[in-house]
């Protein structure tokens, strides 16, 4: 009864270990580090939106408020997480207004900045969700993301020991903003547009 017992915690064991094995999908950490640093910025050319028959463009006081989660950067499968910040120890849902204005031009905003292995990427990830839009004189509307939406940026870049690469994207806030029935959809695409080396 005991070798049967023994047999089984063994048995059990060994599934338990080709089970954590097959799910190694991280990137090994490095003793040194470079930092991988994603900011996000509308089209400065994306400003004018048409609302039932009203064509309004945008002002410093108006609001897209958007939500951003679950970063990751991928060496073909295998992957690192993002976080908001480089003293951050956790991923969190980081709220945004897209269409912020300061001196008249869209805000840059950086959505992530983590330590990263030095190597070369081809892939960032992120989940978005979105929540309102509120422009002047027009009451505020409920703009919906749907569930699980996770944009996928293919993308080539190196990050070097002890360097900072930043990452680039951009997006048009308005051309996404679709009326379907009485409710206006956001299912936006976001494109690199820049890296640089600091």
């Amino acid at each position: 009864m005991a070798c049967k017992n023994a047999m089984g915690s063994f048995v059990f064991i060994i599934f338990l270990m080709l089970l954590f094995g097959s799910c190694d999908t991280g990137i090994e950490d490095s003793p040194d580090p470079g930092i991988l640093r994603i900011t996000l910025e509308s089209d400065q050319s994306d400003t004018v939106i048409v609302i039932v028959t009203d064509t309004l463009t945008v002002s410093d006081d108006d609001i897209l408020l958007m939500s951003i989660f679950q970063g990751r950067v991928f060496q073909d499968s295998t992957y690192g997480v993002l976080y908001p910040t480089i003293s951050s120890t956790r991923q969190e849902e980081i709220f945004y207004n897209l269409i912020l204005r300061e001196s008249g031009q869209y805000k840059r905003f950086t959505i992530f900045e983590t330590y990263v292995p030095p190597g070369f990427y081809n892939r960032i990830e992120y989940g978005i969700d979105s929540r309102f839009l509120k422009l002047k004189n027009f009451d505020l509307i409920e703009v919906i993301t749907p569930d699980n939406y996770f944009l996928k940026l293919p993308t080539s870049f190196e990050v070097k020991s002890n360097g900072i690469t930043e990452v680039n994207v951009s997006v048009k806030p308005f051309q996404y903003i679709i009326r379907y029935r009485d409710i206006y959809l956001f299912q936006p695409e976001m494109e690199v547009v820049g890296i640089n080396h600091l």
